[in-house]
This record gives structure tokens, sequence and C-alpha cells, in this order.
């Protein structure tokens, strides 16, 4: 079983850069949660996978990879909000990758936010 979720996790990044790549963007790279916090956002055109961990609020989430988690404000400049569930945690265990969030600092914790969302995909227990 794990091998099929690794197996699907490397499609779902494959497809994802080949898409970025065929809108006639500039180049992006996917990077860690570690490697974003490293440079406190500053990371040109990137990609992160992520793995909603805890849904905190309706608009608040909690996003982790291998290296490290982050608080995922889902309220954007651009108007657009991802609810990430209720107190049910609707969308725990969902992957996401998002492209580019903002470091913002907010009541003494690091969260990304005006992220985009490129792809949501349940998650594989």
């Amino acid at each position: 079983m794990k091998k099929s979720a690794a197996a699907f996790l490397a499609i779902l990044l494959v497809l994802v850069s080949l898409s970025c790549f065929a809108q006639g963007e500039e180049e992006f790279r996917f990077i860690t949660v570690q490697e974003w916090l490293d440079a406190r956002g500053e990371c040109g055109n990137c990609l992160l996978l992520l793995k909603i961990r805890e849904v905190l609020n309706p608009v608040l989430a909690v996003g982790a990879d291998e290296t490290g988690a982050v608080n995922l404000y889902s309220g954007g400049e651009d108007g657009i909000i991802l609810e990430f569930g209720n107190e049910e945690g609707i969308l725990n265990g969902y992957w996401m990758v998002i492209a580019n969030p903002r470091y913002n600092e907010f009541e003494g914790t690091v969260e990304m936010a005006d992220w985009t969302l490129l792809r949501l995909v349940p998650g594989i227990e």
C-alpha cells in the first residue's frame, strides 16, 4: 500500500510540474517546508507538496511534509478562500500542492498566506 501511495504522489508531482511548464510560466521548483522557513518565504517560484495534518478552523489548518509543519491561512489578497472544513476536519489527511506562499507572522506564529492552490487530492491511508 505504501508503494502505491508513493507512486501516486510521484505521478501527482510530475503532472503538476508539467502543467506549470505548459502554461508558459517561469520555472517552478519544489521545496520543503523547512527550506521555505529557512528562506522566510523568499523562494521565487516555488511549489510545496503538503499534507493537511489538522484543521484548526474553516480557514486555518496545519500543513506538513517530511521536514516540518506550518500553519496554512487560506484567506488571500485575491479573495479566494479554501474552506478546510469544520470541527470534524473535512480535509484532514488531504494532500495539496500550493505555489508561492507568502511568509506571514501572525500572533507569534509563522504561517503561509496568499498561496495558490494547484491540486487538492484525498489522502491515501
